[in-house]
């Protein structure tokens, strides 16, 4: 199957369901447990890895704001949300917004390396990495990118960092919170206070030998982070200071702050939400982002926010 039979075949799936209701599914995605190893904890710098799909030129015409989502080779549904969706928004208020996908690579794959590599040659919103596409390799993912956008995005106010699982606003947030120049500065739902845990049959376990401190550095939760754009570089080389490097990407990005001494800044309430929100359209307007949405669920509350 093509690239265009598969598109029109999920959206035609997409917005068909968009239509009846909202999941509102919560539930983390499930994943296989086993016994993590001690020695997988630790990442070993720096990584010999190499550009498998690029696209040096994603920011040529010198765009205000790149747009970075995590995604999984074979998530292919969320990528057609997100285009359909936020990702498509290239310009608020005279500043330029570019938008792209960053991955890793699954081994023993061809046929859907080959159908990205496709998708790619339509789109040329693909960053992938010849890492291992692995929940332990975020962190690893999070460093490439930060060093392929300072390298090729050099002159960006900011870099968001968003989940392809967010419901975002990219007018209300850029709006709101980003026209004014801000520098060594990380923004988000900032958490303090949190603590390792210990417990091994946990999809979060982090042993002592690993991390033996008590609790974490402050730091800006993952899914749905700003940086300024002068700062890139410095996270890329301060990573390099720091061991090991936690698979935990949000607290790693803490330490790093904390080394380099960035600015960490919240977000007011009521405009970031990091769980699924009950549906008003009012209050979805002035939301920046939420977290936790299905492809279809994206597609439903972008069509009616913005109808």
């Amino acid at each position: 199957m093509n690239l265009e039979m598969r598109e029109a075949v999920v959206k035609k799936y997409l917005y068909k369901e968009s239509r009846l209701c909202f999941s509102f599914n919560s539930k983390e995605s499930i994943y296989a447990k086993k016994v993590y190893r001690t020695e997988d904890m630790v990442m070993k710098y720096p990584h010999p890895y190499h550009i498998l799909i690029d696209n040096p030129d994603a920011c040529i015409d010198d765009p205000y704001i790149v747009i970075g989502s995590p995604v999984g080779p074979r998530q292919f549904a969320e990528r057609v949300a997100t285009r359909e969706t936020w990702g498509g928004i290239r310009d608020v208020d005279g500043k330029k917004v570019i938008h792209l996908f960053f991955m890793g690579h699954d081994e023993d794959d061809e046929e859907n390396d080959r159908m990205i590599r496709e998708e790619n040659d339509k789109y040329h919103d693909i960053i992938q990495f010849d890492m291992r596409n692995h929940f332990m390799n975020l962190t690893l993912l999070a460093i490439l990118t930060y060093n392929w956008t300072a390298t090729y995005c050099p002159g960006i106010a900011y870099y968001v960092r968003s989940d392809n699982d967010m419901y975002y606003n990219p007018r209300t947030h850029i709006r709101t919170f980003l026209m004014e120049d801000r520098s060594r500065a990380l923004i988000g739902n900032i958490v303090t206070g949190s603590k390792p845990i210990r417990v091994m049959q946990s999809r979060y376990w982090l042993p002592k030998s690993v991390f033996p401190g008590s609790q974490f550095d402050p730091y800006p939760s993952g899914c749905f982070v700003t940086i300024t754009g002068d700062v890139l570089r410095t996270i890329v080389e301060t990573s390099e200071k720091i061991s090991p490097i936690l698979y935990f990407d949000d607290v790693f990005l803490g330490m790093i702050a904390k080394e380099a001494r960035l600015t960490l800044l919240s977000y007011p309430g009521n405009t970031l939400f990091f769980y699924t929100q009950a549906f008003d359209p009012v209050s979805y307007t002035k939301m920046s982002a939420a977290h936790r949405y299905s492809p279809v669920d994206l597609l439903a509350l972008w069509q009616i926010v913005n109808r």
